[in-house]
C-alpha cells in the first residue's frame, strides 16, 4: 500500500492567528451628538402630529361645508350629536376620577385639615398629600468598627476616667487574648 500523507493544520496556530487580528472598534456616538438627534426626531414627531391634526381638521371642514351644500343637514346634525356624546362621556369619565382622586387624597390627611384643603387644586393638593405623608429618612448611625482606645481619644484619658474598664479590655485572661501554644 502507498502511504498518504495528510497534512493537518495545527490548531495551536490558527488559533493564535485569530487572536492576533486587530478588533474592529466599537463605534461609539457622542452624548451631544445623540441628544441632539433624539431632540431631532422629538420634533419631526409633534410637528408631524400637528400637520395631521390640521389636516383631518380641514378635511372634516371640507366634507362639512360639501353635505352643507348638498343640503344633508340631518346628516350633519347626527355627526355632531354623536361627537357631543362622546365628548359628555370623556367629560363625565374625568369629572369622576378627579371627584375620586380628591376623596382619596383627603382621606390621607387629618379630620381637622380636611375643610382646609379641600379647596385647594387637585395638582397642588396631590404636591401637599405626598409630602405630608412621606416618611422622613432614618438617622444616620455610625456602623464603624469601635476604636481600640474604648471610645476615649488617649490610652491615657480611658485610663483615668474609666480605670475598672481600661484595666478589663487589657487583662488578658478577660480581654479573650490569652495565647496557648503547643510544644515548645
Amino acid at each position: 500500500m502507498s502511504e498518504v500523507k495528510v497534512d493537518i493544520p495545527d490548531v495551536k496556530q490558527e488559533s493564535a492567528e485569530v487572536a492576533s487580528e486587530p478588533k474592529q472598534p466599537i463605534e461609539q456616538v457622542p452624548y451631544a451628538r445623540f441628544k441632539e438627534l433624539v431632540d431631532e426626531k422629538n420634533t419631526m414627531k409633534s410637528e408631524y402630529e400637528t400637520l395631521k391634526n390640521k389636516i383631518k381638521g380641514e378635511s372634516e371642514a371640507r366634507q362639512l361645508k360639501e353635505m352643507e351644500s348638498k343640503g344633508e343637514y340631518d346628516k350633519i346634525m347626527a355627526d355632531m350629536n354623536a361627537r357631543l356624546e362622546t365628548s359628555e362621556k370623556k367629560s363625565k369619565a374625568w369629572d369622576e376620577y378627579q371627584a375620586t382622586r380628591r376623596d382619596s387624597l383627603l382621606s390621607k390627611l387629618p379630620e381637622e385639615d380636611r375643610a382646609v384643603y379641600d379647596g385647594l387644586p387637585l395638582e397642588k393638593l396631590e404636591v401637599h398629600v405626598d409630602k405630608f405623608t412621606a416618611k422622613p429618612s432614618p438617622a444616620s448611625v455610625d456602623n464603624s468598627q469601635p476604636k481600640s482606645t474604648g471610645g476615649y481619644a488617649t490610652f491615657e484619658e480611658w485610663a483615668a476616667l474609666d480605670p475598672e474598664g481600661y484595666k478589663k479590655a487589657n487583662d488578658p485572661q478577660t480581654s479573650g487574648k490569652i495565647k496557648i501554644a503547643y510544644g515548645e
